[in-house]
């Protein structure tokens, strides 16, 4: 994280400290208002960080479509995260917005035996615009995997995912990953598989629920690894 997004995330800490003091001094302690004074100056740094988030979006859009272009690769449409997601994600992970990475996102899709000449070209697009920041593969115990770029951008990072073809299929219902796939790669890989799409996003979100127990999480698990080994290249190629 450059220095001006470290003084972005930091201003919050500031400004709520420089608050709290100067209301100290003046009134009795009163913790209604003191709550209210940050969770407004929240807000309005949320308000901020999102619209950073639309302004950064085009560039990191257009670095993954040249990128996907020189792979004959696909992407999907920039996505933005709602007000409402950005919030919860930053209570739930206790973090300020400007330290959110996903606030804008895409994805390239490609084959899989060129996803790793995939990532060294946004990496080496990104550092071109000045704006590459880090590089992360993702992987779990319920059989996903995938990988991420961060652009590091002056105020704020988007984020690029990396997927295979099979993959984003497999996380994805019909009515959004067809429209990216096409017809006709999307009744290859529905054919290859047999399975339906989408599956393992509705198998991840039972796993995650609160109200969800360890079994049912368990039992959950087991089928997402069942379902997205039937995505692997090398099973498919079986």
């Amino acid at each position: 994280m450059n220095m001006k997004m470290l003084k972005r995330s930091w201003l919050l800490v500031v400004i709520l400290t420089s608050n709290l003091f100067f209301a100290s001094c003046n009134r009795e302690d009163n913790p209604v208002n003191e709550q209210q004074e940050l969770e407004t100056i929240f807000q309005s740094q949320l308000d901020e960080a999102l619209a950073w988030a639309k302004a950064y979006g085009p560039t990191t859009q257009a670095i993954a479509e040249e990128v996907a272009s020189r792979h004959k690769g696909k992407t999907t449409p920039i996505n933005y995260k709602t007000r409402q997601s950005a919030e919860r994600k930053c209570r739930t992970d206790n973090s300020m917005p400007f330290g959110l990475r996903d606030l804008a996102r895409t994805t390239v899709l490609c084959d899989y035996d060129v996803i790793s000449s995939v990532i060294d070209d946004i990496k080496s697009t990104a550092t071109k615009y000045g704006a590459f920041g880090r590089y992360k593969h993702q992987t779990s115990d319920y059989g996903y995997w995938g990988d991420l770029l961060n652009l590091e951008f002056e105020y704020l990072q988007t984020e690029i995912q990396v997927k295979s073809y099979r993959m984003y299929y497999a996380v994805n219902p019909e009515e959004f990953c067809k429209p990216v796939l096409g017809d006709s790669l999307y009744n290859v890989i529905h054919t290859e598989t047999g399975l339906e799409p989408g599956l393992a996003h509705e198998y991840y979100e039972v796993m995650r629920a609160d109200t969800s127990s360890a079994a049912t999480r368990e039992h959950y698990r087991k089928l997402s690894i069942e379902y997205l080994k039937h995505f692997d290249q090398d099973y498919v190629k079986k």
